[in-house]
């Protein structure tokens, strides 16, 4: 009896561990702990629009998760500042872009500010940060970074190249030895076009966060913010002519007076997409280093 007993539990036991194993088995993995989505699904309204801006704005990490993520990735406020015309549209590359490779913006945060937009320009569109972008977007990569306006106009392709008013120390940062904000600082002050550009493209792996921070301690450090090209410039890869569907623009902005310009642009976009809507947002720009820049979102703005 024992023995018979004996050999039924140890039946028993087994194809109890078989099905224990099977319904681990059958659980699906749980995402990972502090992963971030690299598109989202979710179409938000104006408002909402205006309270992530507002969000992002206020977020100062350092890096997005890890060394290898510059912090533009998941927040700030990537903007590019346009012209309203029937000639060409707002979010195609200008010639000079299409030839270099590169496509000046803007980055606006509370730990880097600014009071006016190039050219004393007043209207533009924003790209949803990379790790939140849409699905069906396209990734814009970032290829290098300015602590203010870097003149990139004259410089080697993409923008980020040498510029001839000074060859040899206006390189990226990166291939001259200049890797803090501190020796941004110190190569500037000894010739003004000494303007070297932060590598931050996806290829500096776990030097890319550093690089970037590096730019916005130089932008601080310097407290570049009311002169007329105190913001930070970035420099983004060229994309193709002709694919407003693709790009991961978040939202037209204003600042005062520029209403017009975005409306514009709002309604061209709407046609050239059969339909897409994108909200206009109010930017108001901080009046002084203490302020903070706000994001208004206005049903009375829209045309579409």
């Amino acid at each position: 009896m024992n023995k018979t007993y004996a050999l039924l539990l140890v039946l028993l036991l087994s194809f109890a561990g078989c099905r224990s194993n099977e319904q681990v088995a059958s659980i699906p993995p749980e995402q990972a702990p502090g992963s971030v989505s690299s598109i989202s699904s979710v179409t938000q309204t104006g408002a909402e629009v205006a309270t992530s801006l507002t969000a992002r704005y206020n977020d100062v990490r350092t890096n997005c998760g890890s060394a290898s993520m510059p912090a533009f990735l998941c927040r700030g406020i990537v903007l590019r500042s346009t012209v309203p015309s029937t000639a060409y549209k707002a979010w195609n590359p200008s010639p000079h872009s299409q030839k270099s490779g590169g496509v000046s913006f803007s980055y606006l945060s509370k730990d880097a500010k600014f009071t006016g937009l190039v050219f004393g320009q007043k209207n533009g569109y924003i790209f949803y940060p990379v790790l939140s972008r849409p699905i069906g977007t396209r990734q814009i990569e970032v290829l290098c970074s300015y602590p203010l306006d870097g003149a990139t106009q004259l410089r080697d392709a993409p923008g980020c190249g040498a510029h001839p008013y000074s060859p040899d120390r206006s390189r990226r940062c990166q291939t001259i030895g200049i890797t803090t904000a501190e020796g941004w600082i110190a190569n500037r002050r000894s010739n003004s076009w000494n303007l070297c550009s932060f590598d931050v493209r996806d290829s500096m792996n776990n030097q890319g966060a550093d690089s970037f921070y590096q730019t916005i301690r130089a932008h601080q450090l310097e407290r570049f913010f009311a002169g007329a090209h105190d913001y930070i410039e970035l420099i983004l890869a060229t994309w193709p002519q002709n694919i407003p569907k693709e790009l991961p623009i978040e939202a037209f902005f204003y600042l005062e007076g520029g209403l017009a310009g975005a409306q514009f642009d709002q309604k061209d976009f709407f046609d050239s997409t059969g339909g897409k809507v994108v909200p206009i947002v109010k930017i108001v720009l901080p009046a002084s280093e203490s302020a903070d820049a706000q994001f208004v979102y206005s049903a009375a703005d829209q045309v579409k």
